[in-house]
């Protein structure tokens, strides 16, 4: 057999051996590891609004959380722990007296634990509704 051949034919089986492990790659464990925010609301009511969103945990381990929500720049900070695979549901209500002008910012950032960068981040900016219209 000749040199040429030889080759030829390594080259077919590894080229054969990466287009198997490319198509069953994603089947195999090769998904990644991350978390994800979703279904994130901002619904307006009579009286406000109510801030909603769920933190999926894909991680493979429980982890801990942290959310910031700013509120015309007033602060609060929640911690939540999540297992693997679990959903935590973040609801907040926002009444009008908490905006301090006529327009008002709401703010949000998630943290996984041990990471300075947020994952998730969002702003919002809201208009008092006209008082005493009908």
């Amino acid at each position: 057999m000749s040199k040429l051949r030889i080759v030829y034919i390594i080259s077919l089986v590894i080229l054969a051996v990466l287009l198997v492990r490319v198509s069953f790659w994603p089947m195999t464990g090769g998904e990644q590891k991350h978390s994800e925010v979703s279904r994130e609301s901002l619904l307006e009511t009579e009286n406000g609004w109510i801030l909603q969103f769920d933190i999926v945990n894909h991680e493979g381990e429980d982890r801990n959380y942290t959310i910031n929500v700013s509120v015309d720049g007033k602060p609060s900070t929640r911690t939540v722990s999540i297992r693997d695979e679990g959903v935590f549901t973040y609801i907040r209500h926002i009444s009008s007296d908490m905006l301090g002008g006529e327009r008002g910012q709401v703010s949000i950032t998630v943290y996984k634990e041990g990471e300075d960068t947020p994952f998730e981040q969002g702003t919002w900016y809201l208009k008092k509704p006209a008082s005493g219209s009908q």
